[in-house]
């Protein structure tokens, strides 16, 4: 394995003192590189595990390394500058522009009364050039569509230019145009350098684009490695406890249940 960017080490962590669980014994190691998918059914805590690596919450046992350091050694300025995420739905109450909103990702290159630099919309710029909404980059953000509103979400990460990306279940709220449009995307920003995890509980997306799949649940991870190696029939069948089969069709896989 490449070196590891992201390291979980025997993660427990539970919302509140007493109650449930939610990762119990959470490791996996992430290397330079490629796309790795988190693939579980919902409430097992893919999103959790997310909130860890962004140092947004604490485990109750184990430790998080981003880069060989512990999280605790950084401060939230330098997590900003390499790691950044896209969430699976963020309510907007702002009547920002969509230029406006992508700059927001500049903000951990910002002093605290600093004002953004021409270079600082220019990255912006190109962070919505990327994901195909320049031309559009004078529109409010509460007045584009679901699809619009995911991608503009990318671009305001984009715009953190970071080595890590992190994706919340990115194509779950996006018909397939807009599910196609995003997965070029992230095949991209491989291509450029960039390490990409996204979390999902759809086995074709995770076969569509990830080099590596990480099958959790219950809080554990049950099963890791390349895709094709880890994605069969009868893992994905006691990841999701309901049969599921495993194929391929014209050199893509495809996953059948009843």
């Amino acid at each position: 394995m490449s070196e590891a960017i992201l390291e979980f080490n025997s993660l427990s962590f539970a919302y509140q003192k007493g109650s449930p669980l939610v990762l119990e014994g959470f490791s996996m190691q992430i290397g330079r590189g490629g796309v790795v998918a988190v693939l579980g059914p919902n409430g097992t805590g893919k999103t959790t595990m997310l909130m860890l690596a962004l140092g947004w919450l604490s485990p109750d046992a184990g430790q998080v390394k981003l880069l060989g350091r512990s999280l605790d050694d950084y401060s939230r300025r330098e997590l900003g500058q390499i790691v950044s995420l896209v969430p699976q739905f963020e309510p907007t109450f702002f009547d920002f522009s969509l230029l406006d909103f992508a700059l927001l990702g500049r903000a951990p290159y910002l002093g605290s009364f600093s004002m953004p630099s021409a270079e600082d919309y220019e990255i912006a710029r190109q962070a919505l050039s990327k994901v195909g909404m320049v031309e559009k980059a004078t529109r409010s953000v509460m007045n584009i569509s679901g699809g619009e509103h995911q991608l503009v979400l990318l671009a305001r990460s984009l715009a953190q230019q970071t080595e890590l990306l992190l994706l919340d279940e990115p194509t779950s709220h996006l018909d397939i145009k807009n599910k196609s449009r995003l997965l070029a995307i992230l095949r991209e920003l491989v291509s450029e350098g960039k390490t990409i995890i996204f979390t999902t509980h759809e086995p074709d997306v995770a076969a569509m684009i990830a080099t590596s799949v990480v099958m959790v649940k219950g809080g554990r991870v049950l099963h890791a490695g390349p895709v094709a190696e880890v994605m069969t029939g009868a893992n994905l069948t006691e990841v999701y406890d309901t049969r599921i089969e495993a194929g391929e069709y014209a050199s893509r896989h495809v996953f059948f249940w009843d």
